[in-house]
């Protein structure tokens, strides 16, 4: 299956992110791509499934699909994918070993700022969840969807 350039482009990415990440702690067995997913093969028999979904529509219905335990899903930093992410808080915050990736490699301040939702769940209250998770959004610039095109084809 081929990816389009916008998605092949920030797997491709995430993948070296990773292995550059894995430098210090060789946990890492095997990088294995199938489609839009990476599957991180650790030497402990673990397997983590990355789900590469650029600008997802909906991430509740990305979440209901994933059935494996230890799980991520990685996408560009836009507006439109926070907003999406918030608005299914529920759900993802619901499952224990996601993980959710926002990155943009175009970025003049950081690349990329992670979320554990189960975990940040716990720990902080839902009066401030919108405000806590925005200062960690606005860390990495985000990007549009028109901007990657351009910047990926």
């Amino acid at each position: 299956m081929d990816l389009p350039p916008t998605a092949k482009y920030l797997l491709d990415w995430f993948i070296r992110y990773v292995k550059n990440r894995d430098l210090a702690f060789r946990r890492i067995a095997d990088v294995v791509e199938e489609g839009n997913k990476a599957i991180i093969k650790q030497k402990d028999g673990k397997a983590v499934h990355y789900y590469v979904e650029p600008f997802p529509q909906d991430f509740k219905a990305l979440a209901d699909s994933i059935k494996e335990e230890h799980c991520g899903i990685v996408v560009y930093n836009s507006e439109t994918n926070f907003d999406k992410m918030l608005s299914a808080w529920n759900k993802l915050s619901a499952m224990p070993g996601l993980t959710i990736y926002f990155i943009n490699p175009f970025s003049k301040l950081d690349k990329r700022w992670i979320i554990r939702p189960h975990v940040h769940a716990k720990i902080s209250d839902a009066e401030s969840l919108e405000q806590g998770l925005r200062s960690m959004f606005v860390m990495v610039e985000p990007i549009s969807e028109k901007e990657v095109e351009q910047l990926t084809s």
